[in-house]
């Protein structure tokens, strides 16, 4: 299948090319190739590759900075998968885009469904439900993947930022009463693969699916672990003090949901695997963590 991947260098893309590559005929796209904020661009980027299936992982995923820039975030979380859904409904070709648990309120009593009311409180959230939206507009095979708390080895995300400073000896101050399923980039990735090698893309409508490691844990609990994991694995070179604060003594400028725990289950049942636990795949991240930090 001639598969085009947008974002081909962010954590997400990275990890999704080595698994995509020997199967498919793999188109990969980045920012410095493409500018996906503009249309015309996109348009001929389509035109020239002619892709069976599109990956989009590309996103403003800065989730503070998206208030600040609204409509850089909607160019990226909005508009850009809403030109893809139209190409690709008109050209027969499937999609698969990225979504965040960020769509939801975070005030629920169990883990979000698939069909759960969406109520997005922030830009960031805003702009990727719109996203959603767009793409359900279309008379096209699309497949809309959320997911919550993604971290790798690379920069960027919340896990390498702890470890950056743990490994300087700097003690951390961490958010406790936020509760979610923190996803390494590489589980997403091989759930991923997994649904396009399933032929799991929709031929003419829009599905959703939740994809998350499995398990439940504050932002303070989660840094812990992998403080103290890393430590024993030499990623640093000993464990720092964690402290535990509230969200109110924790400024920034987007609300956060206080609870981003996924149902997957729906994945489950489409492909008949579960979704590794967040202590395995933070595992399997930091046994990996100077391979992908070279």
């Amino acid at each position: 299948m001639r598969i085009l991947l947008t974002g081909a260098n962010g954590q997400l893309g990275r990890h999704l090319v080595p698994l995509l590559e020997n199967h498919h005929e793999l188109i990969l796209t980045t920012r410095a190739a493409t500018d996906l904020t503009q249309p015309d661009a996109v348009d001929a980027m389509l035109e020239q590759h002619q892709p069976e299936l599109v990956i989009n992982t590309a996103a403003m995923t800065a989730v503070d900075a998206a208030e600040d820039e609204p409509v850089l975030a909607d160019q990226l979380n909005h508009q850009l998968p809403d030109q893809l859904a139209r190409w690709c409904g008109k050209h027969a070709a499937g999609l698969i885009h990225y979504s965040t648990d960020y769509v939801f309120s975070g005030q629920n009593e169990r883990p979000w469904r698939e069909d759960d009311p969406t109520d997005p409180q922030s830009v960031y959230g805003l702009t990727k439900h719109l996203g959603e939206q767009a793409i359900a507009s279309h008379r096209v095979g699309a497949l809309i993947i959320r997911t919550a708390w993604v971290y790798s080895a690379l920069p960027g995300n919340f896990l390498s930022a702890i470890l950056g400073k743990a490994k300087q000896g700097t003690s951390l101050s961490v958010v406790n009463d936020q509760i979610g399923s923190p996803t390494w980039a590489g589980s997403l990735a091989d759930a991923s693969a997994r649904l396009v090698d399933q032929r799991h893309v929709p031929a003419d409508h829009v599905e959703t699916v939740h994809i998350a490691n499995q398990g439940a844990i504050s932002w303070y609990e989660f840094a812990c672990k992998a403080v103290e994991l890393a430590a024993q694995m030499g990623v640093i070179d000993q464990a720092v003090p964690v402290e535990a604060v509230g969200s109110d003594q924790w400024p920034q400028k987007a609300k956060r949901p206080a609870w981003s725990v996924l149902d997957c289950s729906r994945y489950e049942t489409l492909t008949g695997a579960s979704m590794p636990a967040y202590q395995q795949a933070l595992a399997e991240c930091l046994s990996k963590w100077s391979e992908w930090r070279c």
